[in-house]
């Protein structure tokens, strides 16, 4: 049965930590120097890139957690707490300080890296879908899951096509203001997964 409470849950987070709009002075930076020719390519491979890593750490993360005997519990637990971190870095504006290199833009291929990974789809968003995958296992809500991954990565690239625009009718305070308010949000989401992660390995706080 699908818990339409969580697929929106999902779809909220992972829009709050890609943070498209909020990502659009650095997407600019990252492409300044390229036709708009490669800028169509570059957003086409940037959508589908998305997707794909998104879908691949909804699949395939918790086999990986298995495979190195990490508890679930323990894994919500520093991914809550890594989300606190990306939250407290959208409120103070610092999200892409440390994901941005001076001479990343004068790479030839930079749809993957840096634009998707770790740019847009990090290691928050990665362990964000591992842990939303974890109690799912019939194929028929996996796949409604991966649809929703497929929407976000669509929001992307229309984000991405219309940067410009956004960026010349927003300006950079409003770009601030949508990022801040997603950090808020996502700082609060992130502490009710800590703070259930905290229940699951110490029974005695609840």
């Amino acid at each position: 049965m699908i818990d339409t409470v969580e697929l929106i849950k999902t779809f909220v987070i992972l829009l709050a930590i890609i943070d498209p709009i909020g990502n659009i002075p650095m997407i600019m930076a990252l492409t300044e120097n390229k036709s708009d020719g490669d800028y169509k390519a570059i957003t086409s491979k940037t959508c589908c890139a998305v997707v794909i890593l998104l879908s691949a750490s909804f699949l395939f993360g918790g086999y990986i957690l298995v495979f190195f005997g990490i508890k679930m519990a323990a894994f919500e637990l520093v991914g809550g707490i890594f989300l606190l971190y990306v939250a407290f870095t959208m409120l103070i504006n610092s999200k892409n300080s440390f994901l941005y290199s001076g001479d990343a833009g004068e790479k030839e291929n930079i749809a993957f890296m840096p634009m998707t990974f770790p740019l847009l789809v990090g290691p928050a968003a990665m362990s964000s879908v591992i842990i939303q995958s974890h109690n799912i296992t019939a194929w028929q809500v996996k796949l409604i899951f991966i649809g929703e991954f497929v929407v976000i990565g669509v929001l992307v690239g229309l984000t991405l096509k219309l940067s410009k625009v956004i960026l010349n009718n927003l300006g950079k305070t409003g770009i601030k203001f949508i990022t801040q308010t997603m950090g808020l949000l996502l700082g609060s989401l992130a502490i009710g997964l800590v703070a259930d992660a905290l229940k699951l390995l110490l029974p005695g706080l609840s």
